[in-house]
C-alpha cells in the first residue's frame, strides 16, 4: 500500500476534529500545548475506539454502499454524517406520525 503523506494525515485529522467537533487531545496524549502532543503514543482509550470507528466507515463505504445496486448517490459516510459535530452522535428520534382524519 501506499505511505499515506504528511500533508494527507495532517488533511483527515482535520476532517476527523471537524466532524466531532474536538481538539487533537479528544484522541491523542496530551495538553493544553498542542507542541507536546504524543501523536504515536497509544495511551488514551479513544485513539482506540477512533480506530475501530475509521474502519466501520471505510467497511461501510467500500464493502456495503460500494455493492448497493441503483445507488443514487455517490457521497461517501464520513464521521461526520452520524457525529454531526458532536463527540457521541445523539440518538435520532423520528418525529412523531399524524394520521390524516378518516374519511365519513
Amino acid at each position: 500500500p501506499a505511505k499515506t503523506s504528511g500533508d494527507e494525515i495532517e488533511k483527515i485529522m482535520k476532517q476527523y476534529r471537524g466532524d466531532l467537533g474536538v481538539k487533537c487531545e479528544f484522541c491523542h496524549e496530551g495538553n493544553d500545548d498542542p507542541k507536546k502532543i504524543d501523536f504515536a503514543s497509544d495511551e488514551n482509550p479513544t485513539k482506540e475506539v477512533a480506530r475501530y470507528m475509521i474502519n466501520m466507515t471505510a467497511d461501510l463505504n467500500d464493502k456495503y454502499l460500494a455493492e448497493m445496486p441503483d445507488r443514487m448517490y455517490a457521497d461517501p459516510i464520513t464521521c461526520g454524517t452520524c457525529h454531526r459535530g458532536a463527540k457521541h452522535p445523539s440518538v435520532f428520534v423520528p418525529a412523531p406520525r399524524t394520521e390524516p382524519p378518516a374519511a365519513k
